[in-house]
């Protein structure tokens, strides 16, 4: 079975085109470092008949489905051109999470339109965890809290116990920023799914970008860098919310499944 591998600022995914579905434990081994092609999730593609130029389904590495992946939704977008689903440097696809519209732009990255929030909870407290944390969502989930030094974050072991606390009935993911300048936050993410950290969290940025905006009543891009060292830009251009970074295509192959 021929599949792609492709990554967003080091977030990486194995792509299937078509209307394939695999049992859980099949996308785990897929997804294992060690005992298969390696990656963050999965993510099945359809050129769509519709109104859509695609579709896209995403599975976190552990094989369970979620509504949506924004650096795999930049990597589907750079699939779905080298594929010919759609003509130009403009695509409509339609994720678990609604519709989304995206641009490749002139230097290679990819501009995604991304869900706009519609609201934030503040003043989240974790047991045995400084600070006071947000929520909100993006397309998935996602608890933010701020931080003096990111570098000391011990995230794999303040992850899970955020992730799992029982205000959340369906889990959460987790990321912390460090406020570098006016407009310049740096972030790492503890990704539901994967269960650990990962080298970015398309959603997690856009949840950091949108959610300093609000809180500083300045809507100027914001520019985020990654743990892996790559930067992102959050924008918000006539009420709608983008998320701006690279993807691109690592090889292709052929698996047994």
């Amino acid at each position: 079975m021929k599949f792609y591998k492709l990554h967003g600022a080091g977030n990486d995914f194995i792509f299937f085109t078509g209307n394939k579905a695999f049992p859980r434990d099949i996308m785990t081994r897929l997804c294992d470092r060690n005992l298969g092609i390696g990656a963050d999730g999965v993510i099945i593609i359809g050129k769509s008949r519709g109104e859509y130029d695609f579709t896209m389904r995403y599975f976190n590495s552990d094989g369970s489905a979620a509504g949506f992946c924004a650096n795999g939704g930049r990597c589907a977008v750079r699939l779905a051109s080298e594929l010919n689903y759609f003509e130009g440097f403009r695509c409509e696809f339609k994720a678990g999470d609604g519709v989304h519209t995206a641009e490749i732009l002139k230097d290679g990255r990819i501009k995604l339109q991304m869900k706009m929030p519609e609201r934030y909870a503040e003043g989240i407290k974790f047991k045995g965890i400084e600070g006071e944390f947000y929520f909100l969502n993006t397309g998935v989930e996602h608890v933010v809290g701020y931080v003096k030094d990111i570098r000391k974050v011990e995230v794999e072991k303040l992850g899970p116990i955020i992730r799992n606390d029982r205000i959340f009935s369906g889990g959460t993911n987790v990321d912390f920023v460090q406020k570098t300048g006016d407009s310049t936050l740096n972030i790492r993410t503890y990704e539901r799914g994967v269960e650990a950290e990962t080298k970015a969290c398309g959603t997690g940025i856009t949840a950091a970008g949108w959610l300093d905006m609000t809180l500083s009543g300045d809507q100027k891009d914001r520019n985020i860098t990654t743990s892996g060292n790559s930067e992102l830009t959050v924008s918000v251009i006539k009420n709608e919310l983008f998320l701006t970074g690279p993807a691109e295509l690592v090889f292709e192959g052929k698996i047994d499944i």
